[in-house]
C-alpha cells in the first residue's frame, strides 16, 4: 500500500490493519496451494545438494513410446487388454467414419462446394483414444483437426458440414472460421485459429475446477508446432505452478504446416520440457488406440489425485496436406522423406492395426468387409448432406454485429446502419435471397458461453 489516498485510509492504524489482512490472505492462499498440490514441498525449492564437480547437463532426455498393440494388432501387454468388444467396434466405426468424411468433404472443397477443409488421416486413433478416456463432462479445448473427437462427443457429419458452410444451423451462426467448432451440450469449448491460444484458457479452466473441488478436468489438444508458441509455455508453467486440473494432449504429427519436426525443435519433442515444469509426462504411440486410451485414462487419474497437470504426447503422422490451402508435395521431397517413411512404417495405419486386433480377438471375422460397409454408409450420408446443404439459408447478415460486445457500441451501430443503407441502395448486387429474412435470435450467453 503506497498511499493513503489511493485506498481511502484515514489513519495509520487502518493502513497497518489492511497490510496485515493482505499478508494473512497470502499465507492462507499459499497453505491452500501446498495442501492441494502435494508434490509441492518447500524443501524441494530450497534444499539442494552441492558438488565440487563442474558439469553441464547437455544430453537430451529420451522418452520411449508407450505401446500396447504391435503393428499386427497383437497384444504386447495383456494387463491393458481391458476394453470390451462393443467399445472397440464403436471406436473402429468412429475412426473409419472420420476418414471417409475427410475424403468426401476434402473432395467437395476441390469442387468449390465448401471453402476450406483439413483432413486428419492417420490421427484417428490418437483422437478417439484420448477423448474416450476422459469423462463426457470434462471440458474440451480443441485445435482444428479433431473431427473424431467431435464425432465421439455426439456431433454428426451434418453438424460439421453446417459449420463448414457457416449456415443458420451452425452453432456459431457463421461467426467464425470453418472448422472452429463449438458445442455447449457436449462441453466442446470454442475453437480459434491462432495456434496455442486455447492452452491458457484450458489452464485457467483447470485451475477453476481445482479451486471449486470439482471432479472435472480440461483437456487441450495442440500440435508440436503449436508448442513453439509462447502461450503454450505460459499455460504449462501456470498450470504446474498453481495446480490446474488440466491435461495437455500434444499430437506430434511431424509437421507444423511445412516445417519438419527436426526444424521445429532440437530436443526430443514436447514431453521432456515437462521436466522443467515439474509436470509428469508420457509419450505414446499415437497409432495405437489402446495405448492412447490407457495413457490418457491414467493421466486423468493422476490429475485428480495430484491436483496438478499432466502431459500426454501422442506420436502420429499427418497423412494429408496441412489443409486445402496447402500442397505437401512441395516439401515432402524424396530426400526428406527417407527417415519419415521409416518412422511411418514403424507406426503403420491405426485403422488397419485396430482391425487386425479385432480379428485376432475374434470380435470381427472380416474386418475389411466391415470397414467397406462403414465407408459406403458414411459416403452416402456425406453426399446427401452436400446435396441438401445449399437449401439451408445463411444467417441474417446482421448476425455479424451481434455478440461482439455485451451491449452494442456506437461504432457497431454505425456500421450496421451503413451496411443496411448500402444494401437498400444496391440490392441487386448481393444474393440476399440466400440469407434469412429476419435476424436470428442471438444472445451473448447462448450458445457459446459456458458455466
Amino acid at each position: 500500500v503506497s498511499t493513503q489516498s489511493t485506498w481511502g485510509f484515514t489513519t495509520n492504524q487502518e493502513q497497518d490493519m489492511f497490510a496485515r489482512c493482505l499478508a494473512r490472505a497470502a499465507k492462507v492462499a499459499t497453505t491452500r496451494a501446498m495442501s492441494t498440490c502435494p508434490w509441492k514441498m518447500m524443501d524441494y525449492y530450497y534444499n539442494y545438494e552441492f558438488t565440487k564437480k563442474m558439469e553441464f547437463i547437455d544430453h537430451t532426455v529420451r522418452f520411449p513410446l508407450f505401446r500396447v498393440l504391435d503393428k499386427h494388432g497383437d497384444m504386447l501387454a495383456p494387463k491393458y487388454d481391458t476394453l470390451g468388444k462393443e467399445y472397440l467396434l464403436d471406436a473402429l466405426e468412429t475412426m473409419v467414419t472420420s476418414r471417409e468424411m475427410d475424403v468426401v468433404y476434402n473432395t467437395s472443397q476441390r469442387q468449390n462446394r465448401i471453402t476450406f477443409y483439413m483432413t486428419g488421416t492417420y490421427e484417428e486413433a490418437a483422437n478417439v483414444g484420448a477423448v474416450s478416456a476422459i469423462k463426457p463432462t470434462d471440458a474440451l479445448f480443441l485445435q482444428y483437426r479433431e473431427f473424431p473427437m467431435l464425432l465421439r462427443r455426439g456431433m454428426t457429419p451434418a453438424d460439421i458440414l453446417n459449420n463448414l458452410k457457416g449456415n443458420k444451423k451452425d452453432n456459431l451462426l457463421g461467426k467464425c472460421f470453418p472448422l472452429m467448432n463449438v458445442n455447449k451440450e457436449h462441453n466442446i469449448y470454442p475453437t480459434s485459429a491462432p495456434l496455442g491460444n486455447r492452452n491458457p484458457h484450458a489452464a485457467g479452466a483447470g485451475y477453476y475446477f481445482r479451486v471449486k473441488g470439482m471432479d472435472k478436468i480440461a483437456m487441450v489438444v495442440f500440435g508440436e508446432g503449436s508448442a513453439s508458441e509462447g502461450d503454450v509455455h505460459a499455460s504449462m508453467n501456470f498450470a504446474s505452478t498453481l495446480g490446474s486440473q488440466t491435461l495437455f494432449f500434444c499430437r506430434n504429427n511431424c509437421y507444423a504446416i511445412s516445417t519438419f519436426r527436426e526444424d521445429q525443435y532440437a530436443g526430443d519433442g514436447v514431453a521432456p520440457r515437462c521436466i522443467g515444469y515439474g509436470m509428469p509426462a508420457i509419450k505414446v504411440d499415437g497409432h495405437d488406440l489402446l495405448a492412447v486410451y490407457h495413457a490418457v485414462k491414467k493421466a486423468r487419474e493422476m490429475i485428480m489425485e495430484r491436483k496438478g497437470p499432466v502431459l500426454v504426447e501422442a506420436y502420429t503422422y499427418r497423412g494429408g496436406d496441412h489443409s486445402t490451402s496447402d500442397s505437401a508435395t512441395s516439401y515432402r521431397t524424396k530426400e526428406r522423406m527417407v527417415d519419415v517413411n521409416k518412422y511411418l512404417e514403424s507406426l503403420g495405419d491405426p485403422i488397419t492395426r485396430l482391425a487386425k486386433h479385432l480379428k485376432n480377438k475374434g470380435f470381427l471375422a472380416d474386418p475389411e468387409a466391415r470397414i467397406k460397409q462403414i465407408q459406403e454408409k458414411v459416403k452416402a450420408e456425406c453426399l446427401e448432406n452436400l446435396r441438401t446443404i445449399d437449401q439451408v439459408k445463411m444467417p441474417h447478415y446482421e448476425i455479424m454485429f451481434e455478440g461482439v460486445y455485451h451491449n452494442e457500441n456506437w461504432n457497431i451501430k454505425e456500421q450496421r446502419d451503413e451496411l443496411n443503407a448500402h444494401l437498400k441502395k444496391y440490392p441487386e448486387a448481393y444474393p440476399l435471397e440466400d440469407f434469412q429474412k429476419q435476424p436470428h435470435p442471438f444472445s451473448i450467453t447462448n450458445p457459446i458461453i459456458f458455466n
